[in-house]
């Protein structure tokens, strides 16, 4: 004989939700109809499968959907659906992300709700709770390998086509611009040629000294004389020739994280430092940052009125970032007058005159 109660367990943990009996439609056949005494042997002609409507089964018996399904869970327990489970799991994983981002700063939650949808971040919870304590700026450089194992406990989590090296690129560029890189955030790449290029600094009989990043900490510098700080090898080479009792540091570009603590040793040492870059939206931000950085540190023909007096040697860029706003005032009006006339002066075509 048939287990009605049976069959509509198995229909409800099938179809059904929140504890509902819906009027599924269940194929039967004719002895079980004969069972239920739905229909009397002269009515079922042929042999056969039938569709029956759920609750004719339940009328028959003289019983409502809700009491029936008070009778499954008598007899079964509480029933899970295959959609209350998921509803259920849902719910918790909605609980885990609001979890998540009540936890972390509102800055670092607004961005994992802009970047990634909710199954990417539930695919993977524990490492975006980590990645909270990448947000945050580095005070100092840090080399990318120790902030990996500061970060995630890994020093190669941060390695180039990673997951978590594509989640760092992310916050760096939320916070600081699309074009902004791991130096712009204060961490550095642990590489071979991170180190810092001088000239006439040293006391060695060599003109041009390249400082590997473990040796800047342990060289003796001079103390109290002026350095002036390029960000072309260009124009250092040049200048270093043209006047051998300057000491020179270049840059190279984006200021690296040897040639930083190389820039902080010379100010502990109260040196006077100069800094001087290309006249354009590029060299205006490292230009900025490194006064962000090292407030003591003066600016060189850096300005409007260098800007306005070398105009005729500027040239149309060919490529440049475009920056919104920078700290300094002075840099902010020679910005505004570059993004103005959309031309900018690199530091070969004026470093005669420095």
């Amino acid at each position: 004989m048939i287990d009605w109660l049976a069959l509509t367990k198995d229909l409800y943990l099938e179809k059904g939700e929140n504890r509902q009996l819906k009027n599924w439609r269940v194929h039967l056949q004719k002895t079980d109809l004969l069972d239920l005494g739905l229909y009397s042997k002269g009515k079922l002609e042929e042999d056969g499968r039938y569709s029956i409507p759920c609750y004719q089964i339940f009328k028959q018996y003289g019983k409502s959907p809700d009491e029936v399904y008070q009778e499954l869970e008598d007899k079964y327990g509480p029933l899970l659906s295959k959609k209350d489970r998921r509803k259920q799991k849902g719910l918790a994983n909605q609980a885990k992300l609001a979890q998540l981002k009540q936890e972390v700063q509102p800055e670092y939650a607004a961005f994992l709700t802009q970047n990634y949808s909710d199954k990417q971040l539930l695919s993977d919870l524990p490492f975006y709770q980590e990645m909270a304590k990448a947000w945050d700026k580095p005070a100092e450089g840090v080399l990318l390998p120790t902030f990996a194992l500061q970060v995630l406990g890994n020093p190669h989590a941060f390695d180039r086509g990673s997951k978590g090296r594509g989640c760092l690129d992310k916050i760096i560029q939320q916070q600081l611009g699309e074009d902004a890189a791991l130096a712009d955030f204060n961490v550095y790449p642990d590489q071979l040629y991170n180190f810092a290029m001088t000239a006439n600094l040293l006391d060695t009989p060599l003109t041009y000294d390249i400082i590997a990043l473990p040796d800047i900490d342990r060289i003796p510098l001079p103390k109290q004389i002026k350095v002036y700080l390029h960000e072309n090898s260009g124009v250092t080479t040049a200048l270093a020739s043209k006047f051998p009792d300057r000491a020179f540091v270049c840059t190279g570009g984006q200021v690296n994280l040897a040639t930083k603590r190389l820039i902080k040793r010379l100010l502990t040492n109260h040196c006077q430092l100069y800094y001087s870059g290309d006249l354009d939206q590029s060299g205006i931000k490292i230009a900025d940052n490194l006064l962000l950085e090292f407030p003591d540190l003066h600016l060189l023909n850096m300005d409007l009125a260098t800007y306005k007096k070398h105009y005729q040697a500027s040239v149309p860029p060919a490529k440049d970032k475009q920056i919104k706003e920078v700290a300094n005032p002075g840099l902010q009006q020679l910005l505004a007058e570059i993004q103005r006339k959309q031309r900018v002066i690199f530091e070969e075509a004026i470093h005669d005159f420095l």
